[in-house]
């Protein structure tokens, strides 16, 4: 009766366990085969690590996966299975061309076959640095290239749905290299901030082996604050011409005046008077003339030189301060460093 009941106990221990172990997320599981890889658990390591790759495992990322077969690798490596170890570590360079293998971390049988991986397997690779801010045409951009072998290497960076190419570079390196583009279009100008495509061709050096991939990155850029030109003040000019509301009050004036002299000698009483109506008729065409006169030189001479010269040193003043600040953006401007940023996974043509 206790064996049946202690197999019955080890069955709901195990039904108990296996939903448990499906509740892990593939981060803990890879943690898990890592720490048994460390001590030497190997084959439970390879239980764990298999999980993660395992195309049913939709929730594993790619860094996961690639992490998982970089240590898949090395179990099999010193469990003294060669062909398994290589077989994995070319999965990893297919998928991640920069990875290697710390010689602090693993060991010398690990790394000796990891090097025959990387021989059998050509691939190109690219990323960015970490400081990815320069300055076009004073220094390389900051794209970092891989070839698992040597190799010349040609890209070719254009608007993104644009067949027409805006810079072509080539090199030749092995391992990790820096392209010699700066930055620059074919006709030496800066790339305008948006988004490019970014090919690249890789050829071996040693043998007929070629590996191709494209990638979109981001342009940006990072100046100082830009200053904002200065909007002119209308309120600020100065009256340029009288109003002709002055002309008419000089005539109004003047006509006054004459009405008031013809009328003034018959209001005093003096009406019968001939002299002093002669006098009146004089006085009155003297200020209806004057008045005339005054309000035809006001009409043709409304402008006020002196206030135009003004407003035209005003409006000079301020078209300088604004080609000041335009001077100062731009100097800004031309210090401007580029910011490349992918923006997509690298994928094989």
């Amino acid at each position: 009766m206790r064996a049946i009941r202690l197999g019955m106990a080890l069955l709901m221990l195990a039904g108990i366990t296996r939903p448990l172990a499906a509740q892990r997320t593939p981060g803990e599981v890879l943690s898990r085969g890592v720490i048994l890889y460390e001590e030497l658990q190997l084959e439970r390591a390879v239980t764990l690590l298999r999980e993660v790759v395992s195309p049913g495992n939709t929730a594993a990322t790619m860094v996961e996966r690639v992490q998982s077969m970089k240590y898949l690798g090395a179990a099999f490596a010193l469990l003294g299975q060669r062909d398994s170890a290589v077989a994995y570590f070319r999965r990893v360079l297919e998928r991640d061309p920069f990875t290697d293998l710390d010689p602090a971390v693993f060991t010398a049988q690990e790394r000796q076959l990891f090097g025959i991986a990387r021989r059998r397997t050509f691939v190109v690779g690219v990323r960015t640095l970490s400081d990815t801010a320069f300055t076009p045409g004073q220094a390389r951009v900051s794209l970092r290239f891989v070839t698992t072998q040597h190799a010349r290497l040609q890209a070719v960076v254009g608007r993104v749905g644009e067949a027409e190419p805006l810079a072509a570079f080539r090199w030749t390196g092995e391992g990790a290299s820096e392209s010699p583009w700066d930055g620059l279009d074919q006709n030496g100008a800066r790339l305008a901030p948006g988004r490019y495509q970014l090919d690249v061709t890789a050829s071996a050096t040693t043998d007929s082996a070629s590996d191709t991939l494209s990638v979109r990155f981001d342009v940006s850029y990072d100046h100082e604050p830009l200053e904002d030109s200065l909007a002119f003040d209308l309120t600020s000019l100065l009256p340029e011409r009288r109003p002709p509301s002055i002309a008419r009050s000089h005539l109004a004036a003047g006509l006054a005046v004459a009405a008031f002299s013809v009328a003034m000698p018959s209001v005093i009483g003096h009406g019968d008077l001939n002299g002093t109506r002669k006098h009146a008729v004089v006085i009155a065409g003297l200020s209806a003339s004057g008045g005339i006169a005054t309000f035809l030189f006001l009409r043709r001479g409304s402008g006020l030189p002196a206030n135009v010269l003004e407003n035209a040193r005003r409006r000079e003043a301020n078209a300088r301060l604004n080609r000041e600040i335009r001077e100062r953006n731009e100097a800004r401007l031309a210090r401007a460093r580029m910011i490349i940023t992918l923006a997509s996974t690298e994928s094989r043509r």
